[in-house]
């Protein structure tokens, strides 16, 4: 299990600013740590993605998360209010600095 210091701390050791992959639609910018948790509240990730910590987005369309309980990145669709629409992006915030 993850958790937001975690996640936090995983993302300034990659040293991540953006994910872009061969999917010509996988291209997230994250969000700075000191911004992370008002985002993740103003967006109400806790109360429509329950075990998921939002870190960054693709510019208004998706946020990139990751599950708490395992770890995997996923983006899930900003007008999604639960989590069947999320889409695995990488096993795990250190899985992401390949895709770049």
């Amino acid at each position: 299990m993850t958790t937001i210091d975690k996640i936090k701390q995983e993302i300034k050791a990659q040293n991540l600013e953006s994910v872009s992959g061969i999917e010509s639609d996988l291209e997230f910018l994250l969000w700075d740590l000191s911004e992370m948790d008002e985002l993740n509240a103003g967006y109400e990730v806790e109360k429509y993605h329950n075990g998921h910590y939002a870190i960054g987005s693709n510019g208004g369309l998706e946020m990139l998360t990751v599950e708490f309980d395992t770890g995997i990145v996923y983006r899930i669709p900003f007008i999604s209010i639960d989590n069947s629409e999320k889409i695995k992006v990488s096993d795990s915030i250190a899985e992401l600095t390949k895709l770049n």
